[in-house]
């Protein structure tokens, strides 16, 4: 319905089960650790970005796959909960993608991932849910499923008229090779070297895309038009910056979608991923839109 206020994303991507351990310190070769504790929740890059954007305010589809197992049905349950539509989430054989999530007292962690399902989002089911990106104001990719899908569902996304937002996370050298059409790439200190050695700024030129690299606690970098801009996000006390990240480019993209501007959207995403790391876990630590108002007009306001 055209008519309706709140604007459509369309989020394609990665659905995993992350199993998180707290450890004290990473395990060494040959060291067994005992954790303290371990907690399951549903994350994936594409299921935290969904949520996070539909938390702010957008009406979020979500493309992907989920196995045939008991946790595909939970987390299907699960993004219906978020009020996710879910038309596009496909079932398949063998089972969901999943995580094994390390995290140290400073908050820091490293992941093992397992794609499973992720891995049977082919471009020929993008291709076969082609007219849901149809109406979607902005188009949401990450690179936890085939490089080849990505670039199918941003090919469809542009025909569709949406604007093609591409978080290339976790980093692979083939966006180079794929030149995958987007108009917005959202990067973190680490992509963003990855990607300088490989010519980030001419990737910019082509196309006359937007770049934005945030950097943890530091300023964010956006460099539009050929111009760099710094926004600095509120100052806080992280206690567990796990998907972070991914509440960043949500929030950014339903900003986007509501019709704001690049600097101010991204005001909106610093805010909304310096709230996630105040909360342990994922999507459990995604906040809601009155949350994120709140947190940009106190750290707009003069001191």
């Amino acid at each position: 319905n055209s008519m309706s206020k709140a604007s459509w994303i369309s989020v394609v991507g990665s659905l995993n089960v992350d199993l998180t351990f707290r450890v004290p310190s990473f395990p060494a070769p040959g060291e067994t650790l005992v954790s303290a504790e371990v907690v399951t929740s549903f994350g994936g890059k594409g299921g935290n970005q969904a949520v996070a954007a539909k938390r702010a305010g957008a009406e979020v589809r979500m493309i992907g796959c989920l196995g045939d197992d008991e946790q595909a049905g939970q987390y299907r349950e699960r993004l219906g909960e978020e009020g996710i539509d879910c038309s596009g989430v496909m079932r398949t054989e063998g089972r969901t993608g999943v995580a094994s999530i390390a995290l140290n007292d400073e908050g820091e962690n490293t992941i093992i991932v397992h794609p499973g399902a992720n891995l049977q989002l082919t471009p020929a089911k993008v291709e076969e849910l082609e007219n849901l990106f149809k109406g979607s104001a902005v188009t949401l990719l990450q690179l936890e499923c085939p490089v080849e899908s990505v670039v199918k569902a941003a090919h469809l996304a542009r025909n569709a008229g949406s604007l093609v937002v591409l978080n290339p996370s976790p980093w692979n050298p083939k966006v180079f090779e794929s030149d995958i059409p987007c108009d917005i790439l959202i990067l973190n200190e680490g992509e963003a070297e990855a990607m300088s050695s490989g010519g980030l700024a001419h990737f910019l030129q082509r196309g006359d895309r937007t770049g934005i690299v945030t950097r943890g606690a530091l300023p964010t970098w956006v460099f539009t038009g050929g111009k760099m801009q710094e926004i600095a996000p509120p100052e806080i006390s992280p206690v567990d910056t796990v998907g972070a990240g991914d509440t960043f480019a949500g929030v950014f993209a339903a900003s986007l979608a509501e019709g704001r501007e690049v600097l101010d959207s991204v005001r909106m995403a610093n805010s909304a991923a310096a709230l996630a790391t105040l909360q342990q876990g994922a999507q459990e630590a995604i906040p809601h839109r009155d949350a994120i108002a709140e947190m940009v007009m106190q750290h707009d306001a003069p001191s």
